[in-house]
């Protein structure tokens, strides 16, 4: 497996991870601490990935869009994916990016429920 793939994966896990941690010590918020305290780990996966996808594809990365990809990930990815392989590659993407971002947020709500009923079961 490439490397990009591993920063997949360790978004997925930390998305679990997230859920867990909410659950375990901030019951019942919509929005608990935890996922406050992990969004730095998160961003950083994040630009690695971008780094090393930027990188691979010599594109030239420049310092606002740098920024913007830490601040605005959501605008800046699928700008970002236009113009390094673009429309047709950016939308198939930018496609891969939600579908990333549901299945994070899918085992974020995963980990909550197994915090849950893993505390139930005690």
């Amino acid at each position: 497996m490439t490397s990009k793939m591993w920063l997949v994966f360790g978004f997925l896990a930390l998305s679990f991870a997230a859920g867990v941690l909410g659950q375990y010590y901030y019951p019942g918020m919509e929005v608990s601490p935890a996922d406050i305290w992990l969004m730095p780990a998160f961003a950083f996966l994040l630009f690695l990935w971008y780094r090393i996808d930027s990188e691979q594809r010599s594109y030239r990365r420049t310092p606002w869009l740098n920024v913007m990809i830490i601040a605005v990930a959501v605008i800046a990815l699928p700008y970002y994916f236009v113009r390094s392989r673009g429309v047709k590659g950016g939308m198939l993407a930018t496609v891969a990016m939600l579908l990333v971002a549901v299945l994070g947020a899918a085992l974020t709500v995963a980990g909550q429920y197994s915090a849950y009923y893993g505390l139930q079961s005690w």
